[in-house]
């Protein structure tokens, strides 16, 4: 039985692990335009043709709650179209691959700030 949560406790530690992963103290801005909302379990992810800064002409992934704590946020799995233009504050990447987070973010469509933020 022991065995067994020690198992448990560290898949839940390496699924959570977004301090390993991302900036948590930093935020970039990524602007460009919405490839794709993937919603999806565990986590939602927005890909972002780059149109502008260190990633330009790339495709920046962001990682996303999962689709409850998106709801819960005010995120609309029809809130962002492709070809819709996007800026997003996002925790990098520690490795300064064209991936961020999206934790408490600011997003702003087509111009216009928009009201849903993700915490997770």
């Amino acid at each position: 039985m022991s065995l067994m949560m020690l198992g448990i406790g560290s898949v839940a530690s390496a699924h959570h692990s977004a301090i390993a992963s991302y900036q948590a103290a930093q935020s970039i801005e990524i602007k460009g335009t919405v490839r794709e909302l993937a919603w999806r379990n565990p986590h939602c992810f927005l890909y972002i043709n780059v149109m502008e800064g260190p990633f330009k002409a790339q495709t920046y992934t962001v990682e996303l709650g999962s689709p409850s704590v998106m709801i819960e946020s005010g995120w609309a799995r029809d809130l962002l179209q492709p070809g819709d233009n996007v800026a997003i504050q996002v925790h990098p990447s520690r490795i300064g691959a064209p991936v961020g987070l999206c934790r408490d973010c600011a997003l702003t469509i087509n111009g216009k700030v928009a009201k849903p933020r993700v915490m997770q």
